[in-house]
């Protein structure tokens, strides 16, 4: 029996076209796309990683009506689900509400996370858990890297960095991928950094990086976890003068976030080392 991908289940037995989706894609194009896109190389014709800067909405925005691939984005699980997500449209839509308009509030996330729900999915994101259900990230990654797609993945946190002010303090977890790409695919596929600038209405692509296979994996994680984060910074810097827009502007649960990056996430990558350090398949 083939198998399609699904965004919400280990597979779908059927292969369904979304085509309201795709229509909706279509007609917003003109009104959504990036006014102008740059590459500093030409990209590769095989599977790569995008990382980009979140740039509160407008990077995953930018890239889902300016980039011309085939691609799946990873996306917060939680919208994924009617039974999570009004809570996470209460979280990063409504955190501020309080008193009667709560109320309000709360009855509005149910339709809306209907709709958001519908879209998340007909764009078959690649969910990404904060629990070990990590572990399907990761084979969701592997498998669109399989059929020829790329993977679009926003690395950024909500924590300012001090060294990078075009981007906040990128997740090891996304680099992560890359490790378990080696040991899955036998060859990591190429990381093409890119910066979506929102003043401007432009996405610059960066030249394409290596994983150094040839170091431990935290090593080579962080090697290139630093790569591209100076390639964003180039890129940005090589744009005229802009107002910089972070993803810490956008509204989160800040705390739940800087909890898991400073005390959560190297005990649960650990946690999924058996995963990493599977042999290829091919």
């Amino acid at each position: 029996m083939k198998k399609y991908f699904s965004s919400t289940k280990e597979y779908s037995k059927y292969k369904k076209r979304h085509i309201p989706f795709k229509a909706l894609l279509f007609l917003a194009r003109p009104f959504c796309k990036p006014r102008e896109l740059i590459f500093e190389a030409p990209l590769p014709k095989e599977p790569l990683i995008f990382m980009a800067n979140h740039a509160t909405d407008y990077g995953p925005t930018s890239i889902l009506f300016g980039l011309d691939r085939k691609f799946r984005i990873w996306s917060s699980a939680n919208m994924l689900f009617l039974k999570t997500a009004p809570s996470q449209i209460m979280k990063t839509i409504f955190p501020n509400v309080r008193g009667p308009l709560w109320g309000v509030a709360r009855v509005f996330s149910y339709p809306m996370a209907v709709a958001m729900r519908s879209v998340f999915v007909a764009a078959e994101t690649i969910p990404v858990y904060r629990d070990m259900r990590v572990k399907m990230t990761y084979q969701k990654t592997l498998e669109t890297l399989k059929e020829g797609l790329d993977v679009v993945i926003f690395p950024d946190s909500l924590i300012p960095d001090p060294e990078n002010p075009y981007m906040d303090v990128m997740q090891r977890g996304a680099f992560k991928t890359l490790t378990i790409c080696r040991n899955a695919l036998g060859t990591p596929p190429k990381v093409v950094p890119v910066y979506c600038c929102k003043p401007l209405k432009t996405l610059v692509f960066g030249s394409p990086l290596q994983y150094d296979a040839s170091l431990p994996p935290k090593d080579a994680e962080e090697k290139l976890l630093k790569q591209v984060g100076q390639a964003i910074k180039r890129l940005a810097e090589s744009l005229p003068p802009h107002e910089i827009v972070h993803y810490s502007e956008m509204p989160k649960d800040v705390s739940r976030i800087k909890k898991y990056i400073a005390v959560g996430e190297e005990k649960l990558y650990e946690e999924v080392a058996a995963l990493a350090a599977a042999p290829s398949d091919n």
